[in-house]
């Protein structure tokens, strides 16, 4: 006979989590993981009665968990789901169906943005530009801006990002090392407004582990995607998950105590030191969305020129 769950000592524990050293039975394990989403978005006033979100998905088990999590724990409060079609083959098609299942389970609106009908590019036709060896760059550039701008466009009041633990910290140790203060200050579970076109962000699962985040995905049977994206293999990224990963088998509790110190301790200095420094926003002269680039095209527009720039005169050539 295996051993007990932990919390209700009744049914046999299947999960162990060894930074609580705690063994859980399935129903106890997705009880106590939507408990946890619960008290983030408590803990740092998230939601409100007010509120109508937009939550980004993709397919994945992080944005599948986040979009069951909410509607399930805040059934009265509205919520779209923004799909971003990248048009990439296979891959993209795969996604949708299942953000598609996903949105029938919950019974939540789903809003689908398709890059080829709306820009007239793909992910796949940065290949020839400058950013080909930088894609993931660019299609995260690409995506932070429109769901920003979907969100707006809907009328909505906050973006429900599926960002975990494990990414949040990875994110802020890149961060330390490459000594980006201003990212390291934007790396919050709830970043507000700061321009009346910048929605505010909310990262409801940063107190999730990546494998609690699968489980719970697995043991609820929601649809997650079974292809990886041809393009996101990152060697730099993989080799610092790896050292954080290292860190965690040798200290479990190490990726909680270091986003709680961050977050506690660090950050409130950081932004204490640069309060009389803040960047300032504009808008961009093309699409009128904000950017820290005073008269000049924003970070988006130049990309989606670059690409469409790349097209057109592929197309002139081949014609």
């Amino acid at each position: 006979m295996g051993m007990r769950c932990k919390r209700c000592g009744v049914k046999n524990s299947e999960v162990y989590l060894a930074y609580s050293n705690l063994r859980l039975c399935p129903e106890c394990f997705m009880l106590l993981t939507e408990r946890k989403v619960r008290h983030t978005i408590e803990k740092y006033k998230m939601l409100s009665k007010d509120d109508n979100i937009g939550i980004a998905v993709s397919g994945g088990k992080d944005s599948s968990s986040l979009a069951y999590i909410l509607s399930k724990s805040f059934e009265k409060i509205p919520m779209t789901l923004i799909y971003i079609d990248l048009g990439i083959p296979e891959y993209s098609q795969h996604c949708l169906e299942k953000v598609k299942e996903l949105s029938r389970i919950i019974d939540r609106e789903l809003v689908v943005y398709s890059l080829e009908k709306e820009l007239g590019f793909r992910i796949p036709d940065f290949k020839s530009t400058i950013y080909r060896r930088k894609m993931c760059s660019a299609c995260g550039t690409i995506k932070r801006y429109l769901f920003n701008k979907i969100t707006y466009d809907l009328g909505l009041t906050k973006i429900a990002t599926g960002h975990n633990l494990d990414d949040t910290v990875e994110a802020i140790f890149n961060s330390y090392i490459e000594g980006n203060v201003g990212a390291l200050i934007r790396l919050k579970p709830f970043l507000p407004k700061t321009h009346p076109k910048m929605m505010p962000k909310i990262k409801p699962l940063i107190g999730l582990t990546d494998m609690e985040c699968l489980l719970y995905a697995e043991y609820r049977g929601l649809p997650i995607r079974t292809l990886g994206c041809r393009f996101s293999e990152r060697s730099r990224t993989i080799r610092r998950k790896e050292i954080l990963n290292l860190l965690a088998e040798k200290m479990p509790s190490f990726k909680h105590t270091f986003i709680s110190s961050h977050f506690r301790r660090l950050l409130p200095c950081l932004e204490a030191a640069l309060k009389d420094h803040e960047t300032k926003i504009y808008e961009c002269p093309i699409c009128g969305m904000p950017t820290s680039l005073e008269g000049a095209p924003c970070h988006f527009c130049k990309v989606v020129s670059t690409v469409l720039k790349r097209k057109e005169k592929s197309a002139m050539e081949s014609g």
